[in-house]
């Protein structure tokens, strides 16, 4: 990967230079080698997965069909 603030133009259009994006459920960052971001996003995935659910978990609904 080219390590360059060299700016890119196609079709006299600006390219934008993003130095982090989620590929295939994962954060990768071009510059940045820790691993801290990726680490939190999926812990407010989890939570916010939590939250969507969270009326069937802590709800009266029968053991047999939370399962």
């Amino acid at each position: 990967m080219i390590e360059s603030d060299t700016p890119i133009n196609v079709n006299n259009t600006q390219i934008e230079n993003d130095e982090s994006d989620i590929y295939l459920g994962q954060r990768h960052n071009t510059r940045d080698k820790n691993q801290d971001k990726e680490i939190q996003r999926r812990i407010t995935a989890v939570w916010a997965a939590f939250a969507k659910y969270r009326d069937i978990f802590k709800g009266n609904i029968g053991i047999c069909l939370k399962r």
